[in-house]
């Protein structure tokens, strides 16, 4: 068994060992399988378990204190102090609706990094853009916490009749208020990414950490978009409800 979580770990990733384990270790900390109050496992008992060295299982347990989820104390062990199952604050909506209301419900304050006019960028889409956007990359703050990096993308007559909005305030509630008539359909597509050294550094977080990627695209009638975003969010906060309707998408009882 020991032969199998060692191997699993060397191959998952090229981040080093040190941190795959925090992250499993972390993960049992999210499960509930270490609550706040008990003790986990003595170093040694982990070295056995992954089949790493200590200084290895060390460097992990560092990172988890300096963390605040772990204490370390000589003679007594290593006690669970911080309650990881609630990390994942950050409900990441699937509408469009939702969406401006989760943006407006979190008073979001943001810092900016930098802004300017060009073309939308070939991974948000190559399908009917316009010839300029005012674009805007942002970090977007809730309860002193950066919770995401954006690069927004808006088309540019838009800009021009409620630049002071776009500017000053989140973007998304601004089109929802003012332009919903341009709005004739969106989508949103989320992937998981490695966060790089720019995201790491604005985000507080490690090169690598897992972050979430959503690339939103608004369309009008007309096919044009008027607004696109990347979005990274680091995937620790980040959690997913989708509600299903199975009465309605099949039109009988699915216990018949």
């Amino acid at each position: 068994m020991v032969d199998n979580i060692h191997s699993v770990l060397k191959k998952q990733s090229r981040l080093p060992l040190s941190l795959k384990v925090k992250y499993v270790l972390r993960t049992r900390l999210e499960r509930g399988e270490w609550t706040v109050g008990t003790r986990i496992p003595t170093l040694l008992e982990l070295v056995a378990e992954y089949g790493v060295s200590r200084a290895t299982v060390r460097a992990a347990l560092d990172e988890l204190e300096q963390e605040g989820l772990i204490e370390r104390t000589r003679g007594k062990g290593t006690f669970v102090i911080g309650d990881a199952s609630k990390e994942h604050w950050l409900m990441l909506p699937t509408d469009w609706r939702s969406l401006v209301e989760h943006i407006e419900h979190l008073k979001v304050r943001f810092t900016v990094l930098g802004s300017g006019y060009g073309s939308l960028a070939a991974e948000i889409s190559t399908q009917t853009p316009a010839p300029t956007y005012w674009w805007t990359t942002r970090v977007n703050w809730a309860d002193d916490i950066p919770y995401s990096f954006n690069t927004v993308y808006v088309i540019k007559r838009l800009l021009d009749l409620k630049k002071t909005h776009f500017e000053s305030e989140p973007i998304l509630p601004v089109i929802n208020r003012y332009f919903k008539d341009e709005l004739h359909s969106a989508s949103q597509v989320l992937t998981i990414r490695a966060a790089d050294g720019v995201v790491a550094k604005e985000l507080h977080i490690e090169i690598g950490t897992a972050v979430a990627q959503a690339l939103r695209v608004a369309r009008n009638a007309q096919q044009e978009i008027v607004y696109a975003a990347r979005v990274l969010y680091p995937a620790k906060y980040l959690s997913i409800e989708t509600q299903f309707h199975p009465r309605e998408e099949s039109g009988r009882n699915p216990a018949a």
